[in-house]
């Protein structure tokens, strides 16, 4: 059930100009190795900071939590809401009109019935049924990375994800090459720092797989095979969505579920290569592999940050939100946060009790975490197993917070 702010936090926002200088310098700097020192500076001068422009910056665990469970706070525009580099409003809109069209982008009642249909692909059970699969596909990119040696996200971060959401949403391999390309580039829409021609490529980019995934419902409905697509397009289930919304809710998974766990395999190794005693601590003990997976979200999670608009005025951190307010949970604080976490800049794979926002709260709870766990399970499992891996060269960063990862992380196998 969701709670009131008052019952979970004790904090009240405020404005501060050094606190938000701080925080403005944290988004202007979307590929540094180390925000988190930042993150901290920010949450010990102002856990929730209103900005000049009424945003407000929640650092702590338990303000981000009570807002991504408040009713009040919903997925509005809020890419809109809350963008240092200025898009025309038109082309915001644009992109809008088919974003709010998934479930991502709409709150309750709405957004249970654009869930609900998917969400039995998402169940444990049907999400275990998948792990032989996901099992040989890793399997075979690690097998082919330990032979060669070379950049672990192209030869395995970026494909793993690819090859598993493209077989649940029926993209025959055919079209693979010119599909799955055009999804890299929708991350850029989520990036509170994106210049207008970033932003156009990706809006571009939507518009193409619009088409594309139009044509595959037809194509499905045609001659139905066992994938999402099918199922939503022609089994009671899909009924009651629209084609634009079962189009919408196949960008979601294309978009979200590649690009999140990518990152999230790319910065886990990553962690555990400037961490050895935690690798070696996990060939010792692959019990702890599950534990792991929800360590490695906590200490750099892909998804750093996570906003929410204001539905209608309310109370909140000491505060009266207007309606239409922004409010900016800072996850990748919330995670390191010494109030709720001990010794949170350690990476520790056999924490217990890791509640990280990592899959945010509330009725947005991240739909694919089990899957997302289930992949870095498994290539964990087989990472431990295999021959040691180990840095080959300088990793490059994405430029991006909203979406923190890697475009390259050499490796090779110990010698």
């Amino acid at each position: 059930m969701d709670q009131s702010p008052s019952e979970t936090t004790g904090v009240t926002a405020r404005q501060d100009t050094a606190a938000e200088a701080v925080f403005l310098e944290i988004l202007q700097n979307p590929g540094a190795d180390d925000p988190y020192t930042g993150y901290h500076r920010l949450r010990e001068m102002a856990p929730a900071l209103l900005t000049g422009d009424g945003t407000l910056v929640l650092t702590g665990h338990a303000e981000c939590d009570a807002a991504l469970r408040h009713r009040s706070l919903g997925r509005g525009d809020d890419m809109d809401g809350f963008r240092l580099a200025p898009v025309p409003e038109e082309r915001v809109r644009e992109v809008m009109s088919t974003l709010r069209r998934s479930m991502a982008f709409v709150d309750p009642p709405e957004h249970a019935r654009l869930r609900r249909p998917v969400s039995a692909v998402f169940t444990h059970r049907q999400v275990e049924a998948l792990r032989p699969a996901v099992t040989a596909h890793a399997d075979r990119l690690v097998s082919t990375l330990e032979q060669t040696g070379g950049d672990f996200m192209a030869a395995v971060a970026r494909p793993l994800p690819e090859i598993v959401i493209a077989d649940l949403l029926g993209i025959p391999e055919g079209d693979r090459p010119a599909v799955l390309p055009r999804s890299q580039a929708l991350a850029a829409l989520m990036e509170p720092v994106t210049d207008a021609e970033v932003f156009d490529t990706a809006a571009a980019a939507l518009r193409a797989l619009c088409e594309y995934f139009d044509g595959l419902l037809a194509r499905r409905r045609a001659q139905p095979e066992d994938d999402l697509i099918s199922r939503l397009g022609t089994a009671a289930e899909g009924a009651g969505l629209t084609d634009q919304e079962i189009v919408s809710t196949a960008l979601l998974l294309l978009g979200a579920g590649i690009k999140t766990t990518t990152h999230l395999l790319g910065n886990g190794l990553k962690a555990l290569l400037d961490h050895p005693d935690q690798f070696e601590r996990l060939r010792a003990e692959p019990a702890l592999i599950p534990a792991a997976v929800q360590e490695l979200l906590r200490y750099d999670t892909p998804a750093q940050l996570d906003a929410r608009v204001v539905k209608e005025a309310t109370p909140f951190a000491g505060v009266e939100l207007k309606e239409g307010q922004t409010v900016m949970t800072v996850i990748g604080a919330a995670n390191r946060d010494p109030a709720r976490f001990a010794d949170p800049d350690r990476l520790d794979v056999g924490r217990a009790e890791n509640v990280h926002l990592s899959y945010a709260a509330g009725v947005h709870f991240c739909l694919g975490a089990q899957l997302a766990n289930l992949e870095t399970e498994v290539l964990l499992a087989r990472l431990v197993a295999g021959p040691p891996l180990t840095a080959a060269g300088a990793p490059r960063r994405r430029m991006g917070l909203g979406l923190r990862g890697f475009d390259a992380l050499p490796v090779a196998v110990a010698r």
